[in-house]
């Protein structure tokens, strides 16, 4: 089924291009002579327009059916288009399911979502919609977002899981939960699907998630204090857990990390300098990650990833290529 307002759905188009790229393009549809070579069996489902991006010619697919098909039987459908026209097919959509992101991603096909976000390999073009946060959701990823992120990664995949799932998880209240969530979408990471109860859905997988999260997350670490005495809710951190997982060296001080509930339970006196034991206080439980006795390996890498070894740089790197995603 065709859209039934072109005219608006084409403007929408122009319009986010060149609100996210200060590009303007005319779209127009495709000549009679081009469009009458291609199969109807391939046209059927799409309106063709023709364009031009950054002195590029391109075609642009308009859809209301974008999940009517699988991602890889659009890629033939584009591969065939696009040796009739001699240049890229971007498919153009009002909405696109979080699960047919991802694979569209892993097909390198280009599509554009007005409003949200597109993705143009074919022009080395990857944008999310533009963040449009609300009173509650700060800039800086929450840490409750960021634990969610890694224990997808790490532990258990939380697509799919609602909010009530992911409070008894995490032990945190709805409010915390729903400001990561939101966080989380507003940033393009997730979907939430539903309408009384969200569901969370993955739009990335994997080691592609780590990286297209990579750089809105932060170090876990909120300070850094010192004792004589080494906290029994700790997990080992630092370097001392870098040696752990690589093949760095430990160091002679005790390094544990401990989130601040942890560490006002504990008891323990600190000093901002002095004492035999680093503690670090984390923003959020690094039990929540991990299940031995030392923390997760990528909690540990944004933890150390400011570190200027070039001995720590390189175990980094390898903790990072190890991880069985």
């Amino acid at each position: 089924m065709i859209m039934c307002n072109n005219n608006e759905f084409i403007k929408d188009t122009a319009d986010y291009i060149y609100s996210v790229l200060d590009e303007k393009v005319a779209l127009s549809p495709l000549e009679k002579q081009l469009s009458d070579a291609i199969p109807v069996a391939i046209t059927q489902n799409f309106k063709l327009y023709k364009g031009e991006l950054f002195g590029c010619t391109v075609i642009f697919a308009l859809t209301h059916d974008e999940n009517g098909f699988t991602p890889a039987l659009l890629k033939r459908k584009f591969n065939l288009i696009e040796k009739k026209c001699g240049c890229p097919v971007i498919l153009v959509a009002e909405n696109i399911a979080s699960y047919n992101i991802g694979r569209l991603v892993a097909q390198r096909s280009n599509f554009i979502v007005p409003k949200k976000q597109m993705f143009i390999p074919s022009l080395l073009i990857d944008l999310k919609k533009s963040r449009t946060i609300g009173a509650d959701i700060k800039e800086t990823i929450p840490p409750i977002a960021q634990c969610m992120l890694l224990y997808n990664l790490e532990i258990k995949s939380i697509d799919r899981c609602e909010a009530k799932d992911l409070m008894e998880i995490f032990q945190v209240s709805y409010a915390t939960i729903n400001r990561s969530l939101r966080w989380l979408s507003e940033n393009g990471l997730v979907s939430l699907e539903g309408k009384k109860t969200k569901e969370v859905r993955l739009v990335y997988y994997g080691r592609v998630l780590w990286e297209k999260a990579l750089p809105l997350l932060v170090s876990p670490l909120d300070k850094t204090v010192f004792s004589d005495i080494i906290p029994d809710k700790g997990l080992e951190c630092g370097i001392n857990a870098l040696s752990e997982y690589t093949m760095i060296n430990k160091e002679s001080v005790n390094m544990v990390a401990i989130d601040k509930t942890g560490i006002r339970q504990s008891g323990i006196i600190t000093d901002k300098e002095y004492g035999t034991c680093r503690i670090e206080v984390w923003k959020y439980d690094p039990k929540l990650l991990s299940h031995t006795g030392t923390v997760d390996k990528l909690s540990l890498f944004l933890s150390l990833k400011d570190n200027e070894d070039e001995r720590v740089k390189i175990e980094l790197d390898n903790l990072i290529n190890d991880m069985k995603w």
